[in-house]
């Protein structure tokens, strides 16, 4: 199995004097950077506020030898390293969830509804299609109406912008965020506006079995799901 690094200021549980110490949910994500910052960031900012208050938030940091594997199957890899016990997951308690984009498939959808089927039992799977991007976009207000709805073909289709590298999402989420997302630090300032997104994201798809073909996103819907199991019942 691919060797892990959790981050430090993630390396132990968190206890609590007046109750157990928290659950885990940890986050593994094929991209070796914006989705690390992004969610790194986002762990940090809800637990300043103390959310979710019976799990926190856990991004898995890819070593040099496995961040440059995109493909899903090696974050499958990782879910079955952390589940042998890697961090001291404790199977009554914590949760895996995997994030990766679907334009990995190119269009394979036999392929895709395989891989899906094997993360079950396994971990929880958060996909976006055409890719991360998309969910980066969902944190402008109005994101769906202005900056995705008007481009939904264009989008899906992702193909090359001419006389560049960079594909159609990839480009269009520059433009509008106003940074190079794959590679400026600032992407982790969007977590910050998690609400916005999870919001926002509701226009999409968020079925991952019906992703391919459609716009989607389910990485808010999951990642608030985490959150409001999580939370104390008052």
């Amino acid at each position: 199995m691919p060797p892990l690094i959790a981050l430090d200021t993630w390396n132990e549980r968190t206890p609590r004097p007046e109750r157990s110490p928290k659950a885990i949910c940890f986050i593994i994500a094929e991209g070796a950077n914006s989705e690390l910052w992004y969610f790194t960031e986002l762990a940090l900012h809800l637990a300043k506020q103390n959310i979710p208050e019976l799990i926190e938030l856990k991004p898995i940091e890819r070593t040099d030898d496995d961040q440059n594997k995109s493909h899903p199957h090696a974050l499958l890899e990782q879910a079955e390293s952390i589940r042998e016990g890697k961090f001291g997951f404790n199977k009554d308690t914590d949760r895996i969830v995997a994030v990766f984009d679907v334009d990995i498939y190119k269009g394979n959808n036999d392929q895709y509804q395989k891989d899906l089927q094997s993360f079950s039992g396994m971990a929880e799977v958060a996909v976006t299609n055409p890719s991360f991007e998309l969910y980066l976009l969902l944190h402008k207000e109005d994101a769906y109406k202005t900056y995705i709805e008007p481009y939904r073909e264009k989008i899906l289709k992702n193909a090359y912008v001419e006389g560049t590298h960079r594909r159609f999402i990839s480009r269009h989420a520059n433009d509008v965020l106003g940074i190079n997302v794959k590679s400026n630090k600032r992407v982790a300032g969007f977590a910050h506006r998690f609400g916005c997104a999870i919001k926002e994201e509701r226009h999409l798809n968020q079925d991952p079995a019906t992703a391919m073909g459609r716009l989607t996103s389910n990485i808010g819907k999951v990642i608030k799901e985490v959150i409001e199991v999580g939370r104390i019942q008052r």
